[in-house]
């Protein structure tokens, strides 16, 4: 069986289309076949300046595709302006966010997702057009919607941890959807191309590894976007060429047909405003964009806030019970490495849930923010203090001795003592039970047992009536202090003063 002349050039054509959408992966694959080219690194702004080109790409397209959609009325024209809209906010996102593909790569595969759906869509419903200026225009506003929707999925996803091992599992589903919208476009040849180009190139970046195999997923998404814009602009010129005449068309005729100057007028203004249409499209998505990546900044400012709120005892002002067992995590670390002493100072407000009963909750508040206020007056800046309990407080104090652990505990004990807290139910005499927990230099204490010890000592603090400092088991939970009498005067028993070195 012979082919003809034109049945080879329309299978050198055909070959020639699905070359060109497979060189993402042509390009990855000639990679590997030389791995001191691929096994390179790339500078810092190089992945950059290729996302900003395939920024750029989607959004000249989007224009035109836009303008075709507007003139045209073809749903399959608007679903692909929809989908290159998808793409290039997925890449502004990324980009503008600091990141890379490989650690945005939940944006990616929620951004490319996305599109690949719109895209298939498109294909199904090629068929459709819409009916009149409002049907079109109503068409363009909901695309501009489904792109503002699907960045906030891309926002959303940006945050998502994906391990590298199923990220082409992930990225395999944008592929095939679309895989399959280039192969349903048999009737638009030059869109299929770029789908297929787009096809490759995720599945590129499915298989890529960080450094130069980056580039063909991102040339291809580039090639892709410059295809669809170029056959819509010259969709575009097409239908701006008026027919030409036929030859027998006779050229002379009677006055009384021709138009009135007032149609004409009116036609012409009518192009102006057709014409001026992909200019206001342009300046509504770069605003919205604009709008975006602010509601982007102040989410991550309110994040921050909320960091920062989660980190504070709203209460008393001193650390949360998480950050300062974080503190202490760090600080026993320091130790360990560095061989310093580290002190362990676990604080309790005797009787606190009798107080609690007897005068209300609000003298109870009242009690704790005090009891804070003298802690944080008493402790040195490279301190740490926490609530690590209802009544409890949590001191963490570095290069700090038995004698400082003891200043200290006495130090807030004695103000307690001496000065009671006045309330709304009237001046509270308040003392403590403390349990010391120490680590000496050279010693390999955990912060877990650290904790431990301090608790084991502060019970042995409460056994013995409370008012008391007690010591770890390493000191034979030795009590310093068994007094349990009225409060001593500001005479009778000075303050310990703190001299820095504790």
């Amino acid at each position: 069986m012979s082919l003809d002349r034109s049945g080879v050039r329309s299978l050198a054509i055909a070959g020639a289309r699905l070359l060109t959408a497979l060189l993402p992966l042509l390009a990855l694959g000639a990679l590997r076949l030389f791995p001191e080219i691929s096994s390179g690194t790339l500078q810092d702004w190089v992945e950059p300046s290729f996302m900003l080109a395939a920024m750029a790409a989607c959004g000249a397209a989007l224009i035109l595709l836009m303008a075709d959609a507007l003139r045209s009325g073809r749903v399959r024209t608007l679903a692909d302006a929809t989908g290159l809209g998808l793409v290039g906010v997925t890449l502004a996102a990324i980009t503008l966010d600091g990141s890379t593909l490989i650690a945005a790569a939940g944006a990616l595969v929620a951004g490319v997702s996305a599109a690949g759906v719109v895209f298939l869509a498109g294909s199904l419903l090629g068929a459709f057009s819409a009916d009149g200026p409002r049907g079109r225009i109503a068409g363009v506003v909901a695309s501009l919607v489904a792109i503002q929707a699907t960045l906030v999925l891309v926002l959303l996803a940006g945050g998502m941890a994906i391990d590298d091992r199923i990220l082409p599992l992930l990225l395999l589903g944008p592929a095939v959807l679309l895989g399959l919208a280039a192969v349903t476009s048999s009737d638009a040849p030059a869109r299929a191309v770029a789908l297929g180009l787009a096809a490759t190139a995720t599945l590129a970046q499915a298989f890529a590894t960080p450094g130069i195999e980056m580039l063909p997923g991102m040339v291809g998404l580039v090639l892709a976007a410059a295809v669809l814009g170029v056959s819509a602009g010259l969709r575009l010129r097409g239908e701006d060429q008026a027919p030409a005449l036929p030859p027998a068309f006779p050229v002379t005729l009677p006055l009384p047909l021709l138009p009135p100057s007032a149609p004409v007028g009116l036609l012409e203004a009518r192009a102006d405003a057709e014409d001026s249409e992909p200019a206001r499209l342009a300046r509504e998505l770069r605003a919205t964009l604009e709008e975006l990546i602010t509601t982007r900044r102040t989410v991550g400012m309110q994040r921050a806030e909320i960091e920062r709120a989660s980190a504070v005892d709203q209460l008393t002002g001193v650390a949360s019970r998480a950050a300062v067992l974080e503190r202490l995590r760090l600080e026993a670390a320091e130790a360990r490495r560095y061989d310093h002493p580290l002190a362990v100072v676990l604080l309790d407000v005797d009787d606190f849930a009798a107080l609690n009963h007897l005068h209300g909750t609000a003298t109870g508040d009242t009690v704790l923010r005090e009891v804070a206020l003298r802690l944080r007056l008493r402790a040195r800046e490279a301190d740490a203090l926490g609530r690590i309990a209802a009544d409890a407080f949590l001191a963490i104090l570095p290069h700090t001795d038995e004698l400082g652990a003891i200043g200290f505990a006495d130090a807030v004990r004695n103000r307690l003592s001496a000065r009671p807290i006045l309330t709304d139910a009237g001046e509270m005499p308040i003392t403590l039970s403390v349990g010391i927990a120490l680590m000496r230099p050279g010693a390999a204490l955990s912060e877990d047992e650290l904790l431990a010890a301090a608790e084991e000592a502060l019970a042995s603090a409460r056994a013995a009536g409370g008012n008391v400092i007690a010591f770890d088991r390493a000191h034979g939970l030795a009590r310093i202090d068994d007094h349990r009498g009225p409060p001593r005067t500001p005479e009778a028993e000075p303050e310990v003063e703190d001299d820095g070195t504790r």
